[in-house]
């Protein structure tokens, strides 16, 4: 049986299902030094090399010996292993480091296999299979995928030597996904985008290609609900964490849901009111993104023209005064302002984030000498809920009315 050498996800050494490391050597020097070793398996390396990728900002005197010294240890702890790093012996599972005419080199038996070369060559295969045979190019981008277990080296988060390596992996992961995907289309698979898609999602999930992909699926599956409930859960997370708004293409996705999911013969009117209902706690002002606050705010600026109106438009400013204010701290800032005007608002009232440090509120039916009163109310419980951590609110409103120049370009 051969070796298994896993780098994509948490690092391992494995025969016959069996891991070959050892306690207390899964974050020690000497596996690093492995890890870097097999990440450039394919090159020469210099000590000078090596000790800069490893040690540049580390106290030690003399980096070249320091490295002998590891190597020496790495090629014992191999050997105990079973890998005999010294080749001899070591037959077809042998992996282990030789030093010849001033450089290291990594040396990989017949029987050892990387996962990271493997997944690597089943893309290519496919790759190149792709117009000629595509059925065998979806089994080789099936078989990549399924050996991308997480990030590579998913157990290394601070070294700069691995970054470069780990976003080339992924990149090649989420290439392949979206290769695999346009096969599977063009043959009808609708099923298995689906479940390839469910693996996909925990290691990529804003790439928007993807979500095409499998809400496209999900129509073909006849699944409309399925595909409404996923279109609503990924818009709602990247506008909370990444404040990034639906594209034309999936707003395209979610005409077609809506429409392929009608049934023209059974709707009545208390269907549609349960359509157009949020699924919300009806307990405090509206969030929502900037895109429905815009539609709100355009027909309330058109009410306007037939009637007084006494809608306002508000904009609420979190402030400090500390120049040297980091932007974790001001994000929780403009989190607590986010629950401070839930509270703070009625039901009637629609607020939305305008930036990272700045909200916009709408209020309805608000007489102007209640702004005075909001405003303290807003300015009062910020200030109880942020403590003393040197932040304020700035709050100004303007009256909504078509005859003005308008709050949004």
């Amino acid at each position: 049986m051969g070796v298994e050498v896993l780098t994509l996800g948490d690092f391992d050494i494995v025969e016959s299902g069996r891991s070959l490391m050892m306690d207390g050597s899964r974050a020690n020097k000497r596996l690093e030094l492995l890890k870097y070793f097999i990440t450039y398996r394919d090159k020469k390396l210099t000590p000078e090399y090596i000790a800069e990728d490893l040690w540049s900002d580390s106290d030690i005197a003399d980096p070249k010996n320091a490295l002998r010294t590891q190597v020496f240890r790495l090629r014992k702890m191999l050997d105990e292993m079973g890998l005999k790093s010294d080749g001899e012996g070591g037959g077809e599972n042998h992996l282990g480091i030789s030093f010849q005419n001033g450089f290291y080199v990594l040396n990989i038996g017949k029987n050892c296999l990387i996962d990271a070369a493997l997944f690597e060559d089943n893309i290519k295969a496919a790759d190149r299979a792709r117009n000629k045979d595509p059925d065998q190019a979806i089994e080789k981008y099936k078989e990549a995928i399924r050996l991308y277990r997480g990030q590579y080296l998913a157990d290394i988060s601070d070294r700069e030597w691995v970054f470069t390596i780990r976003n080339r992996y992924h990149r090649l992961y989420v290439q392949s996904l979206i290769r695999l995907f346009e096969l599977l289309k063009a043959k009808g698979r609708s099923r298995e985008i689906v479940e390839y898609f469910e693996h996909a999602v925990s290691y990529e999930p804003f790439e928007e290609a993807l979500h095409v992909f499998f809400l496209e699926a999900l129509l073909e599956l006849g699944e409309y609900k399925h595909a409404l409930s996923h279109y609503n859960y990924i818009t709602g997370r990247m506008y909370r964490e990444m404040s990034v708004t639906p594209s034309p293409v999936l707003k395209g996705m979610y005409r077609r849901i809506v429409a392929g999911g009608r049934d023209i013969h059974s709707t009545d009117i208390s269907v549609l009111a349960r359509n157009f209902s949020f699924d919300d706690d009806m307990e405090g002002a509206l969030f929502c993104d900037l895109e429905y606050f815009r539609t709100i705010y355009n027909l309330e600026e058109r009410r306007s023209l037939r009637a007084q109106n006494k809608e306002c438009l508000g904009l609420v400013t979190v402030t400090t005064e500390s120049p040297e204010v980091s932007q974790d701290k001001l994000n929780g800032a403009t989190e607590t302002l986010k629950t401070v005007l839930k509270e703070s608002l009625r039901r009637g009232d629609v607020f939305t984030q305008w930036n990272r440090h700045q909200m916009i509120v709408m209020l309805t039916d608000v007489q102007r000498d209640a702004l005075d009163l909001i405003s303290r109310r807003i300015r009062k419980r910020f200030n109880d809920k942020i403590g003393e951590e040197g932040f304020s609110v700035d709050i100004s409103f303007k009256p909504i009315a078509a005859d003005k120049k308008p709050f949004f370009a």
